[in-house]
Order: structure tokens, then C-alpha cells, then sequence
């Protein structure tokens, strides 16, 4: 994703981003807080850059089956129907 995509991309999925976080999601913490660093100085592209990653990362997270199972068993999260992978 470039910049642009991911700032709205962040706009979209806040809520369940913030709902995963307060759950105690390791990689939904390390986005809020890469977001809260990059809001602390948006001038700089290496936050700019490390936003742009761990958000790629969050998006890019291998959701297979073993990996839904976990996050609907531990936080209660579903994921939508038409984004799941069966492998």
C-alpha cells in the first residue's frame, strides 16, 4: 500500500483495529502505536515509512485456518465470510 492508501485504509478499519488492540492483539498494538508516533511528527518519512509497514503487515497477516480459529477462540473476532482463505 502506498501512503495515501494507507491512511484511509487506517480511517476504514479503526474500529476493529482499536477493538483488537484493546484485546491485547500484539500487531494491532504495534499499528496504533506506530499511527501515534507518525501523528507526533508527520514531517518525517521514516514514520511515515515504518506506518506504511506494520500496516502492510497487519493487512498481510497469513489468516489460515489455525490462525481464525485462534483469534475467534481468544478475541472473539470473526472474519467476514468473503475474506477468508480455506486452504
Amino acid at each position: 500500500m502506498t501512503y495515501e492508501e494507507t491512511k484511509w485504509w487506517l480511517i476504514e478499519n479503526g474500529p476493529a483495529i482499536g477493538r483488537l488492540a484493546k484485546q491485547g492483539d500484539k500487531l494491532a498494538l504495534r499499528l496504533i502505536q506506530a499511527h501515534y508516533d507518525h501523528i507526533r511528527n508527520k514531517l518525517d518519512p521514516r514514520l511515515q515509512d515504518d506506518l506504511v509497514k506494520v500496516a502492510d503487515d497487519y493487512c498481510r497477516r497469513d489468516l489460515t485456518i489455525t490462525t481464525r480459529v485462534i483469534l475467534q477462540n481468544r478475541y472473539g473476532h470473526r472474519i467476514p465470510k468473503d475474506l477468508r482463505r480455506l486452504h
